[in-house]
């Protein structure tokens, strides 16, 4: 088999979710490969480890939160988030708030440091994506771009969902 042909499929995607989960799957395996994941910390002058580097990614996207709620929204253990937030403090790329009238409990928050790392991390995904998508044309990259921030929305409404129940749904933005 030459270079040039696709790789043969063992399995036929069939229904258009079928065909949605097999496309975020790819993007995700490639996204997450070392090459790609070295090229990006060589880039963008940051290499965290993935776990820390996809923390840092959702402190952008939400409100300051408290650390027992990281862990919740995540579905991960709080003394993982716990030591994921020490490295991540000790850089400088996220901060104890203290919590008004609760002298123990504190919100973690992203600083502008973090924001100026996760902005160069994007930068330098954009990069390699382009070179990935070059020739689509922009009304399909519109197209896919709107269905996944639609899913991204989706996900981040069940978070606020969660926490609604929990009674601090709020800390979402």
């Amino acid at each position: 088999m030459s270079s040039a042909e696709p790789l043969p499929s063992r399995v036929p995607v069939q229904t258009p979710l079928e065909r949605l989960e097999a496309g975020i799957a790819a993007v995700a395996r490639w996204s997450e490969s070392r090459h790609i994941r070295m090229e990006i910390a060589r880039r963008s002058g940051c290499a965290l480890p993935p776990s820390e580097l996809r923390l840092l990614e959702f402190f952008d996207l939400v409100e300051p939160l408290r650390i027992s709620h990281v862990a919740e929204c995540l579905q991960i253990d709080v003394s993982t988030v716990s030591i994921q937030l020490r490295q991540l403090r000790e850089r400088h790329l996220v901060e104890a708030i203290p919590v008004e009238g609760d002298r123990r409990a504190v919100l973690i928050a992203i600083t502008a440091e973090g924001r100026e790392t996760v902005g160069r991390v994007r930068s330098a995904r954009r990069d390699l994506l382009w070179t990935v998508f070059a020739e689509t044309p922009d009304d399909q990259l519109e197209q896919v771009a709107s269905l996944l921030l639609r899913v991204q929305e989706h996900m981040l409404d069940g978070l606020r969902a969660k926490l609604r129940a929990g009674g601090d749904a709020e800390c979402l933005s």
